[in-house]
């Protein structure tokens, strides 16, 4: 459980995709199956990954991320805007609506589809956790939503639809706002939804009319969610996706006991895995290949480290001494094989503008360094760690990290433990006040693939576990933010390393993996992964 928190633009049109080839089958129901409750799927509430790999298929939006392999998969495209414009200093957007997308219950697209989307996320009364993507004074502050945020109107002023004109009116330039427009809260979404009510139980397609190439067709809480054809999507400028299966099953909750099997007999197309089955199913299939496959997410973890407490505050050398100090290899083994990788930094691999450079050891630490910093820097040699106490890992994992301290130089009986399950530990380190030096478990996952994401919300936002508050490193993110296209992405690439070696707010742990055991029914050659939201284009994927 990871808190979820660049993009690359092209203004060419998408001429086809992998995966949408006529030499797929077409049809067939991919059938997956969880022990997980269901999520969301409103398309103004939902957030969390499972509920966007859904979304992605059913959503249409002005700009969308092509379902292509690897860096072209990150370059925005025209979908339901032909084109955009951008005036006033950087501060108004006007987008230019495609004629021709239509809804699953047969309702024309327009401008005024995405006003609705962008007052529903700006709601008082749905809440939506889309709302600080467009009140952000930092980043992107839509004129007029703060007031309709508190309840004080139920139209954001600052967007106007005029015939096939979307004008969004900014109070001043961001320019990762095009980025942030394509999560799935503000896509194409119909009038019918009410402002201020979750629309939660789907009986057929036009319950939440979508305009991509899927509809949620069914939702029964906890039971199972399923997608089918939107009938009226159809191959045209815009809507060059491609279509293979003629829908999607997830039943939630099942026993975990049956899954693999299930998956191995081809009852299911896609279930989990315990961890005692990844090495036998990687010797018999092969790893990325026919069955079994990994793949990166845009997730990191890390150790914030305090720096508003009396330990780490004004005191770098102990944070770097901490950073060298660490057992990446050790750490990240606790998840099982094929989870993830030893990791330094910041910024993933998934992350546009990341450096293959890590500032320290990945597979074993630099124990002679790290004490040489430490040395003097301990203050009055007293730790507090907060870790997730939840299932074998967290625990497993915090033990790694004291076992560290102690061999940096901590006195055992100096460190003190503090558990809290699951999520419960962001609420406990963002608490102002906190006891808290460490937290062990932690994460983050980028919510639009802009290194922004990264720096404005762990360094200096909402998700600030270190209270990281430095206004020279303010001005360097602020100046790096200001840059477009390839300017940026090295600015932030550059940052990323520097302010993990010079202020070492936390010590990166791990990246992540998925892992997916697939049913011999599906194509492999149709499986295109989609770093953006680290999950497979469902639109792609077609059945033998």
């Amino acid at each position: 459980m990871l808190a979820v928190g660049g993009g690359l633009l092209a203004t060419a049109q998408l001429a086809g995709a992998v995966g949408g080839s006529s030499s797929f089958t077409k049809g067939g129901i991919f059938r997956v199956g969880t022990t997980f409750p269901s999520v969301q799927v409103d398309p103004q509430l939902a957030y969390i990954t499972t509920a966007w790999w859904l979304e992605y298929a059913t959503a249409a939006k002005l700009y969308n991320y092509p379902d292509r392999r690897g860096p072209a998969g990150l370059r925005l495209v025209p979908e339901v805007a032909s084109k955009f414009a951008v005036s006033n200093g950087g501060t108004t957007y006007t987008f230019t609506i495609r004629k021709g997308f239509k809804f699953s219950d047969g309702m024309p697209v327009t401008a005024k589809n995405f006003k609705h989307a962008i007052n529903r996320v700006a709601s008082h009364d749905l809440a939506s956790p889309g709302a600080g993507f467009i009140i952000d004074q930092r980043g992107t502050n839509i004129v007029g939503a703060q007031e309709v945020n508190r309840g004080e109107a139920t139209d954001v002023g600052g967007v106007t639809a005029k015939g096939n004109k979307l004008i969004i009116q900014l109070t001043s330039p961001d320019s990762a706002f095009l980025s942030k427009i394509t999560m799935p809260f503000f896509q194409a979404t119909s009038t019918k939804l009410p402002l201020d009510t979750e629309i939660v139980n789907v009986t057929d397609i036009t319950t939440i009319p979508s305009a991509g190439p899927y509809a949620f067709s069914r939702n029964d809480v906890d039971t199972l969610t399923s997608l089918r054809e939107n009938p009226f999507w159809r191959a045209g400028p815009g809507r060059m996706r491609p279509r293979n299966l003629a829908g999607v099953d997830v039943q939630w909750n099942l026993n975990g006991i049956w899954l693999f099997q299930q998956v191995e007999s081809g009852e299911l197309d896609l279930g989990p895995l315990s961890v005692a089955d990844y090495e036998w199913v990687a010797r018999k299939y092969g790893v990325n290949k026919t069955r079994f496959w990994t793949k990166p997410t845009n997730c990191t973890g890390f150790l914030p480290l305090n720096m508003a407490n009396d330990l780490f505050k004004g005191n770098p050398k102990l944070r770097r001494a901490v950073a060298y100090a660490i057992d990446r290899r050790a750490y990240t083994a606790q998840v099982g094989p094929y989870a993830g990788q030893p990791w330094s930094h910041l910024l993933n691999p998934s992350v546009p503008g990341w450096r293959n450079v890590n500032p320290y050891p990945l597979n074993r630490p630099n124990l002679a360094k790290a004490r040489k910093l430490a040395a003097g820097h301990f203050r009055d040699g007293k730790i507090t760690v907060y870790y997730r106490s939840s299932g074998t890992v967290n625990p497993a994992q915090a033990q790694i990290v004291r076992q560290d301290l102690i061999n940096l130089g901590f006195e055992p009986n100096n460190i003190t433990m503090k558990g809290f399950p699951g999520g419960d530990i962001y609420t406990a380190m963002g608490r102002r006040g906190t006891d808290a030096d460490i937290g062990v478990s932690m994460g983050w996952c980028s919510d639009y693939p802009d290194p922004s994401n990264w720096f404005d919300s762990l360094l200096r936002g909402g998700y600030n576990f270190s209270r990281m508050d430095s206004p020279r490193w303010d001005r360097k993110m602020d100046a790096a933010a200001s840059l477009v296209g390839p300017a940026r992405l090295k600015a932030y690439g550059q940052l990323d390393i520097d302010i993990m070696r010079q202020v070492a707010p936390m010590a990166a742990e791990r990246t992540y993996n998925n892992r997916y055991f697939f049913s011999d029914r599906v194509n492999p050659k149709s499986l295109v992964y989609q770093g953006v939201y680290s999950d497979w284009s469902i639109p792609a994927l077609a059945l033998k």
